[in-house]
């Protein structure tokens, strides 16, 4: 919540600055000073508004449920619990100063209407039209007004010179110009930290000038008999900021503005500058909710996902089908196995292959609340060969986990893209543009009988030499294995003092190569939670020792993979992970109470509420729960109480 504050007034902060560095520079000099007070107010609610503005880029259906394909193998989420530490962040002390000296500024505020009243209640007046004329006391007092009270000097009431000032003043009221005075004293008492805030609230309070002398000279009175009355009343001061004082210091500015030939209308086309600086703002906002890679983790697939935005989407629905829904369906055994799957039984054929046929198959399919895949159909085609064979492949895939709404199975449209690529012995390969992708490589002159590897991301260069691949006929591995891997990290990785004082948790995921040396490189963090963590996750990740680099055709190849490391504050719902069993996740088959459930429900089970345990391993035990168990060394049963 504190960091919220900071960046929400950072980015306020900023749009104030590139308004008001626009103004200097274009739009200062000219007459259009109606137009140009707009553009202040603009300028103040677009800054305040546009912080808490979410832009939704529209993403077809398709994309929606694409597979990303740098999600490599399920790994196990590793949490880490800090130790406990009441004390305030500095977040919250830099918070505190900013809220006392606005508070200081909020009071000075304050006394200033206070005294305005004073002097209204103790001044004798007389109704004008629709303002009332307010006598002052005081020789060195200048005339003002403050919405519909016009004050008056002593010394000009009464005399030659008070209709001019009159007719100033009346031009402020009629205008109300006062609220534009009160929206800067309130922006400058919140961001009286920004100079370009003390800035704009100048240059508005000498536009509102510009726009009465404008009014009085159109009233008809004399330019240089007006001119001399400012220069008269030149040096006395109200003391009160908030209200239209008639004594401005930019007099000079004034006088030179009025003796100005007005800007030809034409120029007037540059204040829709205002659109490009807003448009520029709001995509740098949206830009900064989806950090890196914003065309793939926007897109919520088979991997279930807490802070997935599909998540606050309203549910499309077709002929009784979802296209998205709060549980999307799971391939069993989550994406890393339906990579596998893939894999081993997606082959190309022998003529597309002969005559160097190669393109993308999109196929869009349903599944059923059962997990059945049903209705499966070719969108989007390249070659009868490739669209029957991609087909083949995802009818006979195994039943789901079938997507849930409301904690209720239901039939969801799910699109999986496929791009059959040959290898360069067969035909120059094409770059995928779309990350969202399953990528068949065909090796050798007949592709059908050579190993087909999944793959995805590129590295840079061109052909397979430079690519790194989703998954292959053998995976990279860390030193040890899955439980080396979590042993490194857990004893590793540490709890950021600022995000465990900041009481920040959740899940950073990153996305790193394991390069053909068993190298880690291309770190990045895909979906993190608070610098600190993300920067502490990374840190640990580029420090990993060097795999045992992956294999496709019998050669080392760059592999991706992702990591979610999940920092968790002390609570009584810790992960089952290091109670329950040391299995690897990603191996083990988790049943609950007589249910197969994913590794992210899995993780979220509150131990608590756990009565009993069961680890089988037997073939007999795997056997039992059918296709749901492929791929899988053991079974957990786990028995809740009643």
């Amino acid at each position: 919540m504190d960091n919220t504050i900071i960046i929400y007034l950072i980015k306020a902060s900023l749009a104030l600055i590139l308004f008001y560095g626009v103004y200097m520079l274009f739009l200062r000099k000219d007459t259009f000073f109606t137009i140009r007070r707009f553009y202040f107010l603009f300028a103040v609610f677009f800054s305040l508004i546009f912080p808490l503005v979410s832009i939704e880029i529209p993403i077809a259906n398709e994309a929606q449920m694409q597979i990303p394909v740098y999600w490599l193998s399920e790994i196990d989420a590793v949490t880490v619990s800090p130790k406990e530490n009441p004390s305030l962040s500095m977040t919250v002390y830099f918070l505190i100063g900013l809220s006392v000296i606005s508070a200081l500024y909020a009071c000075r505020f304050i006394v200033q209407i206070l005294s305005l009243l004073k002097v209204r209640m103790k001044s004798e007046s007389e109704k004008t039209g629709s303002c009332r004329i307010i006598k002052l006391e005081g020789k060195e007092t200048s005339s003002f007004s403050f919405f519909h009270w016009i004050f008056v000097a002593p010394e000009l009431y009464n005399t030659s010179g008070q209709d001019e000032i009159v007719a100033h003043e009346q031009a402020h009221a009629r205008q109300y110009h006062s609220v534009d005075v009160l929206i800067f004293e309130v922006l400058c008492i919140c961001f009286w930290w920004n100079p370009c805030v003390w800035l704009l609230k100048r240059e508005m309070k000498i536009n509102l000038e510009y726009l009465a002398d404008q009014g009085v000279l159109k009233a008809g009175f004399d330019q240089k008999e007006y001119q001399y009355i400012l220069l008269k009343a030149s040096n006395r001061s109200t003391g009160i900021p908030l209200i239209n004082n008639f004594n401005v210091s930019q007099l000079k500015k004034r006088i030179t503005m009025m003796n100005k030939q007005e800007t030809f209308i034409g120029k007037a086309s540059k204040y829709l500058l205002v659109v490009p600086v807003g448009l520029a703002l709001l995509l740098g906002n949206a830009a900064q909710a989806s950090p890196d890679l914003i065309d793939v983790i926007s897109n919520k697939t088979a991997i279930s996902d807490d802070y997935s935005r599909d998540d606050l989407q309203v549910p499309q629905k077709k002929d009784g089908v979802y296209a998205s829904v709060e549980k999307m369906p799971q391939y069993p055994g989550g994406e890393s196995a339906m990579f596998e799957y893939l894999a081993k039984n997606l082959k190309y054929p022998t003529e597309s292959s002969k005559n160097k046929i190669q393109g993308r198959v999109t196929v869009r399919f349903i599944v059923k609340s059962t997990g059945e895949i049903s209705s499966a159909t070719v969108i989007r085609g390249i070659d009868p060969l490739l669209d029957a064979e991609a087909l083949r492949v995802v009818n006979a895939m195994p039943a789901w986990i079938p997507g849930k709404q409301k904690d209720k199975a239901v039939d969801v449209y799910y699109a999986l893209p496929i791009v059959f690529k040959l290898s360069r012995n067969n035909a120059a390969p094409t770059s995928s543009k779309d990350k969202n992708e399953v990528m068949v490589v065909g090796y050798g002159d007949d592709a059908s009988n050579s190993k087909v590897g999944v793959a995805g991301l590129k590295k840079g260069g061109s052909g397979d030499d430079r690519k790194a691949f989703v998954t292959v006929e053998q995976m990279p591995k860390f030193p040890g294995g899955e439980s080396a891997m979590q042993k490194y990290i857990g004893e590793n990785l540490k709890y950021p003092e600022e995000a465990s004082k900041n009481k920040i948790q959740g899940r950073v995921t990153i996305r790193f190569v394991v390069s053909e040396t068993g190298a880690i490189t291309d770190a990045v963090v895909i979906r993190g939670i608070s610098p600190e963590c993300d920067a502490e996750a990374l840190r640990v990740i580029n420090a990993m020792p060097n795999w045992t680099p992956g294999k496709q055709n019998g050669k080392d190849v760059s592999v991706y993979f992702t990591l979610p490391i999940v920092f968790r504050l002390k609570t009584d719902k810790a992960p089952v992970t290091n109670q329950l069993s040391s299995e690897p996740i990603s191996k083990s088959l988790f049943v609950l109470d007589g249910k197969v459930i994913d590794n992210e429900t899995y993780l979220s089970l509150n131990t608590s509420k756990i009565e009993s345990v069961n680890i089988k391993k037997d073939a007999a035990s795997l056997a039992k729960y059918g296709t749901a168990a492929n791929g899988k060394e053991n079974v957990i049963e786990i028995t809740t109480k009643k």
